[in-house]
Parts: C-alpha cells; sequence; structure tokens
C-alpha cells in the first residue's frame, strides 16, 4: 500500500512539473517540437512577407508619375494649387432666393475642357434630395442628355446626395468628362467614375442650351 502511495505521489509530482514554465525563455528543445517548429516558421514567413509587401508598395509609389495614380474611390483630393474664382451667380425663382454658385478654376478664366473646374452650391432654403433630383433630372432633358443615359446618371446623385438645409454647401469637382467628387459642407462624398457625369452635370449650367443664360455668362465671367 505504501508503494502505491509513493507511486502515486511522483505521478502527480511528475504532471504538475510538466505544467509549469520555469524558465522566461523558452528552452532550445521547445523548437524541436514539430508543431512548435512549423507555428515559429510560420510566423517567420508572415513577416518577410509583410516586410517585402511594404517595401514593394513603397518601390511602386515612388517609382509611378502621380498622374498615373489611381484614384481612390473614399476620397480625392483638391488641386494641390488653391483655385481661383471665375464667377458667381445668384439662383432667384420669383421673389424666392435659391441658392448662390461659383465657378472655380486654376487660373481664375473658364475654358472648355480645362480641368480641375469646381462648382459651388450654398443652399438659401431647405431642399429634400428627392427634390434635386428631380430639378437635375429635368435640366438633363433640358440641355439634350439622351433619355437612354439619364436612369444612369440619375442613380449617382440618388446615392450621393443628402438632404439640404439653409446655409449647406455642396460643390462638384470636375476632373475630367468621366470622373468627378461632390463635397458636402467641404467633406468628400463617394469619388464618381460614371462616363459621361461630369459633362452632363456641370451642363446644367455651363452649356450653351442651359435654362439660365444669364447665370451661366456670369459664372463663366463672360462679363468680365
Amino acid at each position: 500500500m505504501k508503494r502505491v502511495n509513493l507511486a502515486l505521489e511522483k505521478s502527480v509530482q511528475a504532471s504538475l512539473s510538466n505544467l509549469v514554465i520555469s524558465e522566461p525563455v523558452l528552452s532550445n528543445s521547445v523548437f524541436r517540437t514539430p508543431l512548435i517548429q512549423m507555428s515559429f516558421l510560420f510566423l517567420m514567413l508572415v513577416l518577410v512577407s509583410a516586410l517585402v509587401s511594404k517595401k514593394a508598395l513603397a518601390d511602386q509609389l515612388e517609382s509611378t508619375p502621380g498622374s498615373e495614380l489611381k484614384y481612390s474611390t473614399q476620397s480625392h483630393q483638391q488641386s494641390l494649387s488653391p483655385l481661383q474664382m471665375v464667377g458667381e451667380a445668384d439662383m432667384n425663382l420669383l421673389w424666392f432666393s435659391i441658392y448662390s454658385a461659383k465657378l472655380m478654376s486654376v487660373d481664375g478664366d473658364y475654358q472648355h475642357n480645362q480641368f480641375p473646374l469646381k462648382l459651388e452650391i450654398q443652399y438659401h432654403r431647405d431642399i429634400e434630395a428627392e427634390d434635386l433630383v428631380e430639378a437635375t433630372v429635368d435640366q438633363w432633358q433640358h440641355i439634350g442628355i439622351a433619355e437612354q443615359d439619364i436612369p444612369r446618371l440619375q442613380q449617382q446623385i440618388e446615392q450621393a446626395w443628402p438632404d439640404v438645409k439653409e446655409g449647406d454647401k455642396l460643390s462638384f469637382m470636375m476632373h475630367n468628362h468621366d470622373l468627378g467628387q461632390f463635397y458636402f459642407n467641404d467633406k468628400p462624398l463617394p469619388l464618381i467614375e460614371e462616363a459621361g457625369f461630369s459633362k452632363a452635370f456641370l451642363g446644367i449650367w455651363l452649356s450653351e442650351k442651359t435654362s439660365r443664360p444669364k447665370l451661366r455668362k456670369q459664372l463663366i465671367g463672360a462679363d468680365k
């Protein structure tokens, strides 16, 4: 009986010793375990891969000209050079003031196909997004945008525009005919890369077919 108890005691002590880490640093024998070896090698591979990827990205950014970098889908920075105002105008309907508009370019002059081009609109009344979209579609029809193109263009503003309140500012930066971005109170909204959208949207104010020719002349600085 005494021999059995002694054997049990030794067994318990052996089990406890396996659960205790006596040194803060793992001994070399630990790395002889196949599972630990695989885990260690995997961790090293991940670290090496991360370092290589980071260097490759840095090399790519350094060697790629700025004009060839792909625009971000979350946000596109405005031109590093501040834009200059081309002209400004107020939109009134009967005795109601609807909004004030400003057109800006790199050099303060308006030229066809010169980019970037920015239109800023500050609203003087509360207007729901649905009403803004409807008015925009009406203007697209007025300036002759093809009916089959309007639904896909309309989808872009339905997804982007919020309701506006008095004092809110909605701006649009046109980078080319197919690339542009809205800003709501100077905060960027998702980039729009829809074919023909930028040209169609600014065409509401800048097209020679606009329903507001006097406003157009003021915006493009025709009376300078």
